[in-house]
C-alpha cells in the first residue's frame, strides 16, 4: 500500500515590489527568526515554492509569480501582522507624524510629512520604526512580501519639516537616485545670530568631528555624539559642502540681531546648514553645540526642512515644488523677534 501525504500551502501572489529580487531574499524578509541554514533547507525540500515548482534560492521573482509557503511556517508571519496591530492601535496616538494632518503628500510610491521637533529618523524608538508598524497593519503589506517602506534622506533630530518616505521600490528607488544625482533641490529656513547682510555663497570643507578622534585612537569608533568640523575649500581633506544663504528678515531677540535666512544646499553633508552658518558668523540661535547662544525656548534651534523642487514630467507624478509650513513653535519664536511669519509667504 502507498501513502500519499498532502501538505497544505498558503499561496502569496507577487508584485511589482517583489520582482527582481532573490528568493531567498523576499522570504528572508518575513522569516526574521528563521536561521539561513533553515530557509534555504526549506527552499530546497520544496516547503517553499515559486508557482507550483521548487527552484533554486538565487531565483529572480517575476511580478504575478505565485509563491507557495507551507502553511506551518507561515504562522510566523500571521502572528507578526497581528503583533503589528496590537502595537498599532495601542500606540496610535504616538504616531502623530505619519497622521493625515501632518501628511504633506503621499501617493502610491512616495509619502511626504512634516517632521516634528525632536524625533529621530533611524534607530530606537524612530520614525522608521512607526512606519514599519504602520505598513505591517496596513492592507498594502500584502501586495509584496518583501517590500518595507523607509526614509529616503537624513533630517537631524532637532530639525524639523519635510521628510520623505518610500511607498514603493519604484519610488525608493528614483527618489534615492535624484537625491544622488543632485537633482532635488532642497531649501531650509533657520534663524541666525546676527545680522546676514546679503545673499551669500557657503563653499567649504567638512570633516567629521568622529573620523578625527579614530585616526587618533587607531580606528577605535565612539558612538557619542560628535559635531562636525568646517575647513576653507582648500583643506586638503574633508568633503566639500555647498550651501547658499539669502536673507528674509530681520529682528532682535533678549538684545541680540537676528536674522531669518533661506538656505538652499546643493550638496548633503552631516550638519551642514549648523556648522557652515557658525563656520561663517552666523550661528543657528540656540545652538550651542556650534557656537550659538543659549536660550530657554521650546526648541535648542530652529531649522526647518521647507521646500523641495523636484524634476518636471518624474515618473513618481510628484509635483514640481512640495512645501509645508513651519510648525507652532517656530511661528512663536519668529512672533518674540518680531519678525512676521507671513514674510514666509513672499520665498
Amino acid at each position: 500500500m502507498i501513502i500519499i501525504a498532502f501538505m497544505d500551502f498558503k499561496i502569496f501572489t507577487l508584485g511589482s515590489n517583489d520582482a527582481g529580487r532573490r528568493l531567498d531574499r523576499v522570504v528572508r524578509c518575513f522569516f526574521i527568526e528563521e536561521n539561513l541554514s533553515s530557509l534555504y533547507k526549506a527552499i530546497r525540500n520544496g516547503l517553499i515554492k515559486i508557482n507550483g515548482k521548487k527552484v533554486r534560492p538565487e531565483y529572480r521573482i517575476q511580478e504575478n509569480d505565485e509563491l507557495s509557503i507551507a502553511t506551518f511556517l507561515v504562522s510566523s508571519l500571521e502572528n507578526q501582522k497581528k503583533n503589528a496591530e496590537s502595537v498599532k492601535k495601542e500606540n496610535q496616538n504616538s504616531f502623530f507624524a505619519f497622521s493625515s494632518e501632518n501628511t504633506v503628500f503621499k501617493n502610491d510610491d512616495i509619502l511626504v510629512i512634516n517632521k516634528p521637533y525632536d524625533t529621530n529618523v533611524q534607530g530606537k524608538d524612530s520614525l522608521a520604526e512607526q512606519i514599519a508598524v504602520l505598513w505591517k497593519s496596513s492592507s498594502k503589506s500584502s501586495q509584496s512580501l518583501s517590500f518595507m517602506p523607509g526614509p529616503l534622506h537624513r533630517l537631524d533630530r532637532k530639525t524639523t519639516g519635510l521628510l520623505v518616505f518610500s511607498q514603493s521600490l519604484k519610488g525608493a528607488r528614483w527618489f534615492s537616485s535624484a537625491i544622488a544625482e543632485h537633482k532635488i533641490e532642497k531649501t531650509y529656513i533657520a534663524l541666525l545670530e546676527g545680522s546676514l547682510p546679503e545673499k551669500c555663497l557657503w563653499k567649504d570643507k567638512i570633516v567629521n568631528e568622529q573620523e578625527i578622534i579614530e585616526k587618533s585612537n587607531n580606528g577605535k569608533k565612539n558612538h557619542d555624539f560628535f559635531t562636525v568640523k568646517v575647513f576653507p575649500e582648500n583643506y586638503p581633506e574633508g568633503k566639500i559642502a555647498v550651501s547658499q544663504a539669502e536673507p528674509i528678515a530681520y529682528g532682535v531677540f533678549e538684545g541680540k540681531a537676528v536674522t531669518l535666512v533661506r538656505i538652499k544646499i546643493e550638496t548633503g553633508r552631516k550638519h551642514q546648514i549648523r556648522s557652515q552658518a557658525a563656520f561663517h558668523g552666523f550661528p543657528l540661535l540656540g545652538d550651542e553645540a556650534y557656537g550659538g547662544s543659549k536660550i530657554n525656548e521650546s526648541q535648542d534651534f530652529f531649522l526647518h526642512a521647507y521646500e523641495l523642487k523636484i524634476p518636471k514630467d518624474n515618473p513618481l507624478g510628484l509635483p514640481e515644488k512640495i512645501s509645508c509650513f513651519i510648525l507652532t513653535n517656530f511661528k512663536k519664536m519668529l512672533n518674540k523677534t518680531l519678525i512676521n511669519s507671513n514674510c514666509l509667504s513672499i520665498i
